[in-house]
């Protein structure tokens, strides 16, 4: 009976493959190329850094302790590329060896799904817990990975029929990035200023400032990111989060924000300028 040797280091495998528009011809732009695999890079980095400490998300996709991205040779006549993951022992004792294949698909395949507008599903008790030890870990990890998934996207800026696969070996596409993807993680450069915002904090970390607002006028829960904020204007958003938990006609408050859309016109964000109780000039 074969076994995992728990005392080695363990590699994870996959292909990214660029199809559809000029990569059909064999041929794609060597900058954009490029770019797009310094942003894979980056985003595999702070995923997986995320994966490895408790979904404690870094903002730089910087060499990650312990682990090591290797790009292999590609394959003839095709624009496939192999990339693989090296993970010392000393690494993974948190997750365990014998499941931490199926806790990186699992965690790569919802985070990025997330980080690019749409819904992911965790399937693994192991991702879980990560995820559920970071409350605003979805809005930390989408704002850190902007930059990376703009870069990764690169070709399809240049080409809107390209589409990029990150493929699983023999379980097929485990995500796809194409011309929807691209205009969720690329903004627009002009945000729209709006005063007087009504609704209650549900969800907010005082220390990365990150947290969501339900607004009463487009009846939505959004995302926002208050760094800008003095400590007052933070005890305020505390306080709105307290007072409205289990009741969200409470802990009503008015907030100025600057409204951040993606390049198809939906909000992606609000970045908070100011925040008041309803009775505070």
């Amino acid at each position: 009976m074969s076994s995992i040797n728990l005392n080695m280091p363990q590699e994870i495998k996959f292909i990214i493959r660029y199809t559809g528009g000029t990569a059909d011809d064999r041929r794609l732009d060597l900058y954009d190329a490029s770019r797009s695999m310094a942003g894979l890079a980056k985003a595999l980095s702070i995923t997986v850094h995320a994966l490895l400490n408790d979904g404690e998300v870094k903002r730089k996709g910087d060499s990650t302790h312990g682990v090591n991205f290797l790009l292999h040779p590609s394959r003839q006549g095709s624009f496939i590329e192999f990339v693989s993951i090296i993970f010392e022992d000393d690494v993974i004792k948190g997750i365990g060896a014998s499941i931490l294949s199926a806790a990186f698909w699992d965690f790569i395949k919802y985070t990025w799904r997330e980080a690019t507008g749409r819904e992911g599903e965790l399937e693994e008790p192991s991702t879980r817990r990560i995820v559920n030890r970071n409350p605003s870990y979805e809005d930390e990890i989408s704002r850190s990975l902007e930059n990376p998934l703009q870069e990764l996207h690169r070709p399809i800026a240049n080409d809107n029929d390209i589409k990029i696969e990150i493929t699983r070996p023999r379980v097929g596409v485990v995500v796809e990035f194409n011309r929807a993807t691209l205009d969720y993680v690329m903004s627009e450069e002009d945000p729209v200023i709006e005063s007087d915002v009504f609704g209650n904090v549900t969800k907010y970390n005082n220390l990365s400032g990150i947290g969501r607002f339900y607004d009463n006028v487009r009846e939505k829960t959004v995302s926002f990111h208050s760094s800008q904020l003095d400590d007052e204007q933070k005890r305020t958003l505390t306080w709105s989060l307290h007072n409205s938990n289990g009741n969200n006609a409470a802990g009503k408050i008015l907030i100025d924000v600057q409204v951040i859309k993606t390049h198809a016109g939906h909000i992606k964000r609000y970045t908070i300028t100011d925040a008041r109780r309803q009775n505070q000039n």
